[in-house]
């Protein structure tokens, strides 16, 4: 039994996807080769028909991964598919910001991007178990050629041709394996670059509290009962009183300062800490 998993993702804002979960059961005897193919997609169909029709005549029937030629033939398309259209979420990724510098909506800019990557990380994944199971099936048919049955040129001949078939298809796989690391890498690039406008704003943001914190400290300052301004009243000129009690604010603001910084410190500390203990584990 042979079971299979193949993602595609749809070109739309949705974050649409289908997987494609695709298991084959198959039987030998010497009279031929049964393959039995449960959960395929219409479009895997049409991949898979399109192969028969164009390997039927070249598919022995006396070997017993004679059909899995073609099956493995429309899986690595379906699996060129999947790789493709991530690459153009990818692409709309990166020509939105050649277009414009900026992030206009940060947020569902990294939502976009996570979910590209999510479909990026499943890409590799699928292709990586592709390949091991293609590589097994090639193994497979290597052991049993001419195992348990008259090694004739024609068995030999037809093993050979077999292997040269499934050593295509597993370049193949390869090949997309390296289009789906470079995908991943692509995507990489992009929540890079965003995060780099993303802090560039928080630096801005940073830069204009800075420069309103002074005049708010003060006004905060002026604008206390501690002090009273009385205007001119005859030949007396306006003047300011401040309160005697004023040590009172120094005496709350500077301990409770303190003791903020403390706490902050003291969780930074911790936090540090637990994360050596959990890096010794790795």
């Amino acid at each position: 039994m042979l079971r299979l998993l193949v993602k595609n993702v749809a070109e739309d804002p949705n974050f649409s996807y289908t997987w494609h979960e695709m298991t084959f059961c198959s039987r030998w005897t010497p009279e031929g080769c049964i393959v039995l193919c449960m959960s395929a997609s219409p479009r895997f169909q049409n991949l898979l028909r399109w192969s028969l029709t164009r390997m039927w005549s070249k598919v022995p029937p006396f070997e017993p991964y004679s059909l899995h030629v073609p099956i493995i033939e429309a899986v690595i398309a379906m699996q060129d598919l999947s790789v493709w259209s991530i690459r153009d979420a990818v692409r709309s990724v990166e020509k939105a910001s050649s277009i414009c510098n900026c992030r206009i909506d940060t947020i569902s800019n990294f939502l976009y991007l996570h979910e590209t990557a999510r479909h990026a990380i499943h890409s590799i994944e699928t292709l990586s178990v592709t390949t091991k199971t293609l590589q097994a099936i090639r193994q497979q048919i290597l052991d049993l050629s001419g195992k348990g049955r008259s090694a004739t040129r024609d068995s030999i001949g037809a093993s050979y041709q077999l292997r040269v078939h499934i050593d295509l298809q597993i370049q193949m796989a390869r090949n997309l394996l390296l289009r789906a690391h470079a995908n991943k890498e692509r995507l990489q690039n992009e929540i890079a670059l965003t995060a780099k406008l993303d802090s560039n704003a928080m630096r801005t943001i940073a830069v204009v509290t800075m420069a309103f914190l002074p005049p708010t400290f003060l006004s905060a300052i002026f604008s206390m009962s501690f002090f009273s301004y009385i205007p001119a009243q005859g030949n007396e000129a306006g003047k300011w009183l401040i309160s005697d009690r004023f040590w009172i604010y120094w005496a709350s603001a500077v301990p409770l300062t303190f003791l903020t910084m403390a706490i902050a410190i003291w969780f930074w500390r911790q936090k540090l800490k637990s994360a050596r203990k959990g890096s010794e584990y790795i």
